[in-house]
């Protein structure tokens, strides 16, 4: 038990000696307090010249106040003592200069310093027991000031090593205490009590003042080693990347160039450091071309003399001959008055990067078949040139081209010769265009081009014939030859308008007005294409409301038979009568139903209205309606036209649809399913205008028809053309040998009448035997015919 006291008595008091040592260091890590204890003994070495100079100093005066007293000699030596080794530690120091700071200290050096310490507060202790006794009142307080003096100066220039202040302050204190103890009186111990608290004042502030630079101490080290951090960080990446590293005084001189900066200069840094900046880079005399913002040298000067920092300015720099970019970024550098002291940038070659950026953008505003500009060039140069035209009054000019019969060349010639095709017109119209002309691929077979005209709108004319003069020669593809056309709009600014959508509107008109005067040729834009355009579009949505509200009206055609003159048929056509713009024709609405799909619903309507009209007449007289392509085509077709017949109890046989030719040129399998579907029903098919446009007798051998109708152009000019009756007998006889009916329209003659009669023609159709009328008209018609008698038609 005794042993294991003994122990713990040990290890207690083993800690308590282990904390004293470390005073100060509360907190550090095992790294931080070597280094921190460097730091703290360093300042200490700083003060050791001062100090000693005041222990010599201290030590002479007492020597000089006590001398002749009793015991000025064991004062004497006592301060020999003091003198020597103060004079021996300055000689130490002095000799320790030259050496480098210690980056680290070890406990040890604590341990030395607090021996030091208690040696020199030591000495002053014992002068103070050894005199204190025998010496007068004068001398006394000559003691008393020594001691303070000297515990005070003491204790601070060893605050940053606690175990020596307190040492120094305690063994002085304890000299002091038993020199009072020596003659005690009330003075004495009011002496002792402010020391002991002007100790304890001592110790508290070195604390404080190891505390604070510990923390000073902790943010150098930080410092120091950021420091250290971003060198290396600044020579890894010298070392791996391609940017330089570069640094200038306040009088724009380079006072640092990475090796990198030098290798890019091909200059050792000799020759480079010291050299003005502006003059050490290798500005080029002449720019890259489709480059901007780009600094040249002036520019750049004045970049640097504002003392601002930049960002990733572009410079553009020539060496061997060769034209490059370089971006540079700099911070400005000032320092604790607010003075400028200079650059600290950074630099990089990024030629490659710009081109980079300048084909992605080049990609961006251009067509990638072609190579010429899309919507978005076409959008940013239309929007320079109304700038432009605002400005300074130059006009301009757009043109709106749309090549004529390009389908055929990709039926022709594949998707790969129309492609071919479309380089090729891009190139020739590259050609015909002028410098300051912007031209651009709208897509499909569309092009348009912004012509600077200036104040000659005439000379968009120029341009556009000689356009079509140029795309009206064949092109020779891989192919084989391909002719096209190119059908233009015009439109000028500021007369047609200064609205980029304005005058690309107007511009589309007039290239549906070229278009419809027959293609391969151009229109300018007039107020009247706008009036019409207005009137489509009313017409457009006046339609759509028609059918919604069912305004829209059929009337009826008689077809006769030929040599009896009875009704045998009448054809369904429709008829709008507008409120207000009055009556529409059908070859101005029609069209537009069909390009905005209307056409389907209507001829829905169209189709169950006229089997409800029919299904009161005669069942001998039957109804033809005519079918769009659309409608057609519609996969609900069939039901429909078994739904109107099953709703108003018709017999399949009075029921006629009639078909153009157009929609058998691109016959699929789905047309023909459809067409024999619709005969298996007892329908009866008839093919309209048989002759015009794309008649091909290979469709009378593909599809089965029950009567072929004469298109009135053949009809009007029997009389006259031998040629035209010629091709009227042949479609006769052909619809006989094929087993078909043959009706003739627009009969308008007795004459023309007379000569189908004896043709053998089957029915007759035109305004001979009546124009269309209304269902209540045509019932009337057909009960004046009820009595049997042979109508006549004059």
């Amino acid at each position: 038990m005794t042993n294991v006291l003994s122990a713990h008595s040990a290890t207690t008091k083993s800690s308590w000696i282990d904390r004293f040592w470390r005073l100060g260091e509360a907190g550090q890590t095992a790294e931080e307090a070597p280094r921190i204890r460097a730091i703290r003994m360093s300042i200490v070495g700083q003060n050791t010249p001062w100090m000693m100079a005041a222990n010599i100093g201290n030590a002479a005066l007492a020597a000089l106040a006590f001398w002749g007293s009793p015991s000025s000699l064991a004062v004497n030596l006592i301060c020999a003592m003091l003198i020597t080794i103060a004079i021996t530690t300055v000689l130490k120091w002095s000799k320790s200069r030259s050496r480098a700071p210690r980056e680290q200290a070890s406990e040890r050096g604590t341990r030395k310093a607090v021996l030091h310490a208690a040696v020199l507060s030591g000495l002053w202790a014992s002068l103070a027991i050894v005199a204190y006794a025998d010496a007068t009142e004068t001398q006394r307080m000559v003691l008393i000031a020594l001691t303070v003096g000297m515990a005070g100066g003491g204790g601070f220039a060893l605050a940053t090593v606690p175990p020596a202040s307190v040492v120094f302050c305690g063994i002085v204190g304890l000299g002091a205490g038993v020199a009072l103890g020596s003659n005690p009186s009330v003075v004495g111990f009011y002496l002792f009590s402010l020391y002991t608290i002007f100790a304890a004042i001592i110790v508290r502030s070195s604390l404080a003042v190891c505390d604070s630079l510990t923390e000073k101490a902790r943010a150098k080290m930080a410092a120091d080693e950021q420091r250290d951090v971003i060198g290396l960080l600044l020579n890894d990446f010298e070392q791996n990347t391609a940017d330089w590293l570069w640094g200038a005084d306040e009088h724009l001189r380079l006072e640092r160039a990475s090796s990198r900066f030098c290798e890019k200069l091909a200059a050792p840094d000799s020759l480079i450091v010291g050299k003005p900046i502006i003059d050490a880079i290798p500005f080029a005399m002449h720019f890259m071309t489709d480059i901007e913002q780009i600094e040249d040298r002036e520019s750049f000067r004045r970049k640097l003399e504002a003392h601002q920092s930049f960002r990733d300015v572009d410079v553009c720099v020539e060496q061997g001959g060769e034209l490059g970019i370089w971006s540079l970024t700099a911070k400005a550098i000032y320092d604790e008055s607010g003075r400028f002291v200079g650059y600290r940038g950074v630099g990089r070659d990024v030629t490659a990067n710009r081109q980079t950026r300048l084909r992605i953008e080049h990609m961006a505003r251009h067509d990638p078949l072609t190579d010429v500009g899309n919507r978005v060039l076409l959008n940013e140069d239309l929007a320079r040139a109304v700038s432009r035209l605002e400005r300074f009054g130059d006009g301009f000019s757009l043109l709106l081209l749309d090549l004529d019969r390009f389908k055929q060349v990709n039926d022709n010639h594949g998707h790969a010769g129309g492609d071919e095709l479309l380089r090729e017109v891009a190139g020739l119209l590259q050609q015909l265009c002028s410098e300051g002309d912007t031209l651009a691929r709208l897509g499909g077979d569309e092009f348009v081009i912004v012509h600077m005209s200036g104040e000659d709108p005439k000379s968009a004319g120029h341009l556009a014939n000689r356009i079509i003069k140029r795309l009206g020669q064949p092109f020779h593809l891989r192919s084989g030859t391909a002719h096209i056309g190119v059908s233009i709009g015009l439109a000028c600014a500021p007369v047609d308008g200064t609205d980029p959508d304005q005058l690309i509107r107007n511009a589309d008109l007039a290239l549906y007005r070229a278009k419809a005067d027959g293609r391969n040729r151009f229109r300018y834009f007039d107020s009247s294409l706008d009036a019409t355009a207005r009137r489509r579009n009313l017409i457009e949505q006046e339609l759509a409301l028609a059918v919604s509200l069912g305004t829209l009206e059929l009337y009826f055609q008689p077809l006769i038979d030929a040599q009896s003159h009875q009704v045998v048929c009448a054809e369904a056509l429709l008829r709008w009568n507008h409120t207000r713009l009055g009556p529409i024709s059908p070859g101005e609405f029609i069209p537009i139903a069909e390009e905005t799909g209307l056409i389907t619903s209507i001829g829905a309507w169209v189709l169950r209205e006229a089997c409800r009209v029919s299904s009161s007449w005669p069942d001998n007289i039957r109804v033809a309606v005519n079918l769009s392509s659309r409608q057609f085509l519609s996969p609900g077709l069939v039901p429909m036209v078994e739904n109107a017949m099953k709703t108003n109890a018709m017999r399949p046989g009075r029921l006629e649809l009639e078909v153009t030719e157009s929609l058998l040129m691109n016959s699929t399998p789905a047309v023909e399913q459809t067409l024999k579907t619709l005969s298996k029903l007892g329908i009866r098919i008839a093919l309209d205008d048989f002759g015009t446009g794309f008649s091909s007798l290979s469709y009378l051998r593909r599809f089965r028809f029950d009567k072929l109708k004469i298109d009135q152009s053949f009809i009007s000019d029997m009389d006259t053309n031998e040629d035209g009756r010629a091709i009227v007998e042949c479609v006769i006889r052909l619809a006989k040998d094929l087993r078909m009916s043959v009706a003739a329209e627009g009969v308008e003659t007795q004459n023309q009448l007379t000569a189908l009669r004896q043709l053998g023609c089957g029915e007759i159709q035109g305004y001979l035997v009546a124009r269309p009328m209304s269902a209540t008209a045509f019932a009337t018609f057909l009960n004046a015919g009820d009595d049997g008698s042979e109508r006549r038609y004059a």
